[in-house]
């Protein structure tokens, strides 16, 4: 299974870096049809509203505590900066997580390794932006990519909050110790 997440990691960021001559122009002319402008205008508006709903509701069905509220009103927050970066960062920051995440050493280990390859993801699209005809390396895009990399991963973690991560199983001794199969 952690093969097939690292491959769909490894399509998703294959997909950015191959679309790196023609996406503006393409992002462009759908922007300038009446479908575009209504989805990259009041219809994102809507998608965000929904999904934020979503995730509450998903975060009251988990009894998750009142930090992971903030976490994602937080991520909410930064939605209306960069309409580009966060969404396309912020999936890149999900799929580096659900394959690098069985990997490390708790939670908290898997959410920061998440980001940071998700932000350095981010910054080769940026490099390689440098050397494609037609596009320039900007320092304030690096910053928007591990931005929605980092924002990404608060929404991840804040989704998560409350989940029970072990199955806790009694043994006869009265010990309890979480199962190599409890753990998901």
């Amino acid at each position: 299974m952690s093969l097939t997440r690292w491959a769909a990691l490894g399509a998703y960021v294959a997909a950015i870096y191959a679309s790196l001559p023609f996406a503006p122009r393409v992002g462009l002319r759908f922007l300038r049809t009446a479908p575009g402008s209504w989805v990259l205008g009041p219809g994102l508006a809507l998608v965000v509203l929904a999904g934020a709903a979503a995730l509450v509701l998903g975060l009251r069905r988990r009894g998750a505590p009142a930090r992971a509220y903030a976490a994602l009103a937080v991520a909410a927050g930064a939605h209306h900066l960069e309409r580009t970066h966060l969404p396309e960062y912020g999936i890149a920051a999900w799929l580096a997580w659900r394959a690098i995440a069985p990997l490390v050493p708790g939670p908290l280990a898997g959410y920061a390794a998440g980001a940071a390859l998700a932000a350095a993801i981010g910054y080769g699209d940026e490099l390689l932006q440098s050397i494609v005809p037609g596009r320039y390396y900007d320092i304030r895009d690096v910053g928007m990519n591990a931005l929605g990399s980092v924002l990404a991963v608060i929404v991840i973690a804040a989704t998560r909050a409350g989940v029970r991560r072990h199955e806790v199983v009694e043994r006869e001794s009265g010990a309890k110790f979480a199962t190599h199969d409890s753990v998901p």
